[in-house]
């Protein structure tokens, strides 16, 4: 009978072990979806296939690598379950995706102190450890503290956000120097603490410290990731209010045109009635320099082309060749697409308003410069190229295209814009140089998605 209530509870206590790696696995794939995009989004076409091969997959990996081993092969199947997993299907920073694995692993630490602080408070009065004690600290240790760090994780979660590239280097490095002290702090318990005389390692002091030191180490990457969510609302904002300068420059040229368009429009009966005054008194001389003067008109100089049929890329172009006109910049611009196209007009405004004027600032301080504009449909997309010639390589001297203006809050956005409205469209942007142009090449998704409601 001993024999088998012996057995009864070796069987339970494999069970609950068990229990505790599939809650392991769980709490991955959780921590991995809420923090990353799949690089891959055909699959989560069957997302419940998905989230099942994942689960078997990474409790094979727990299983064979760190179950029932010694504690450091466990916290290393942990870590690298995590940090495969991430690398393996998600996209992300790379410092983002060692800091999860390190959160996870300082939670399991954290968790581990606390329950060494109640393992010797059941037992310190004990010679020998019951069968039922035993087991509902196994129970404690995989089960309940595994619920611990569940919500531990849903509060950091509340400030989620990856390192993308609006983020500064120095966010990154600060990301991986935290990575190197985290691991430095665990590898001094695995192999400092952990073998320690049993009666030494089991003090208070030691569990307290070391769950003292994980959970500054939490407090530190939420405050962390609200700095850099913060950082991204603030960047939000100032991208806002470029996109609402280029929106009210837009608008100011639009008004502009039509506002000529009607001063034209309401002098033209007074210049045919001067010149046919002065035809009737042969003053044919005069007549020709009032014709030359006429000429002359800022109205009649406007370079207004029809580039295309849409009437807000026609403006928009045409403002632009204006612009260049008069810094004697040569433009060619190519426009082959219907009138037709899923692209909002607004965001391909935006886009080719700001390469065009990137194009004439960088041209307007070089020796024969020339720009150059092609729009075009390709197959589902849209593919917008804007070359310019430079002199000298840009992306060689300036690879991140800061701004050299002195009021940074609204100038050296651009770009940032322009791969927004890409990623908005699931396109890309593609920038080039040598020492003789530089181009930039984006391609728009041009396919009309349902609406969600």
């Amino acid at each position: 009978m001993i024999q088998l209530n012996q057995t009864f509870y070796s069987t339970l206590h494999h069970m609950i072990d068990i229990s505790g790696l599939f809650l392991d696995a769980a709490l991955i794939i959780f921590l991995a979806d809420h923090y990353f995009m799949i690089r891959n989004s055909k699959l989560k076409k069957y997302p419940l296939l998905f989230y099942f091969v994942s689960f078997v997959l990474l409790c094979a990996f727990l299983y064979f690598v760190g179950f029932s081993r010694e504690f450091f092969w466990f916290v290393f199947s942990i870590f690298a379950a995590i940090f495969g997993y991430c690398c393996f299907l998600y996209r992300g920073s790379f410092a983002m995706k060692l800091s999860i694995g390190c959160i996870y692993c300082s939670l399991y630490f954290m968790m581990d102190g606390i329950y060494l602080s109640f393992y010797r408070y059941l037992t310190s009065s004990m010679d020998q450890i019951p069968n039922a004690v035993s087991l509902f600290i196994i129970f404690f240790q995989r089960i309940i503290c595994k619920i611990f760090m569940y919500f531990i994780i849903r509060f950091l979660l509340k400030n989620a956000t990856d390192i993308d590239d609006s983020i500064p280097p120095v966010y990154s490095t600060c990301l991986l120097v935290f990575c190197g002290f985290d691991l430095l702090l665990m590898i001094l318990q695995i192999f400092y603490i952990s073998p320690m005389e049993p009666r030494i390692a089991a003090t208070p002091f030691i569990s307290l410290f070391m769950t003292g030191t994980f959970a500054m180490i939490l407090c530190f990457f939420y405050l962390f990731s609200s700095m850099i969510r913060n950082y991204k609302e603030n960047i939000g904002y100032r991208l806002q209010a470029k996109e609402w300068e280029l929106h009210k420059q837009y608008l100011d040229q639009t008004k502009d045109l039509l506002t000529s368009s009607r001063q034209f429009r309401h002098d033209m009966k007074a210049h045919l009635f001067c010149m046919e005054g002065l035809i009737e008194q042969e003053k044919y001389a005069e007549l020709k320099a009032y014709l030359k003067q006429f000429s002359q008109s800022d109205f009649l100089t406007i370079p207004f082309q029809a580039i295309c049929a849409d009437e807000s890329l026609n403006t928009l172009l045409n403002q632009k060749l204006k612009a260049a006109s008069n810094l004697k910049i040569p433009m060619d611009i190519s426009v082959q697409i219907s009138n037709h196209f899923a692209v909002q007009k607004l965001d391909l405004c935006t886009v080719l308003s700001n390469l065009c004027d990137n194009a004439i600032e960088a041209s307007s301080v070089i020796e024969d410069p020339k720009i150059t504009v092609q729009l075009k449909e390709v197959k589902s997309y849209l593919s917008l190229t804007v070359s310019n010639r430079t002199q000298g390589d840009i992306l060689k001297k300036n690879p991140t295209l800061l701004t050299t203006k002195k009021d940074q809050n609204l100038h050296g956005l651009g770009m940032t814009i322009i791969r927004n409205i890409a990623k908005k469209y699931h396109g890309s942007v593609t920038l080039s140089s040598d020492s003789h142009s530089f181009t930039c090449f984006v391609l728009l998704e041009n396919v009309k998605r349902p609406s969600v409601c």
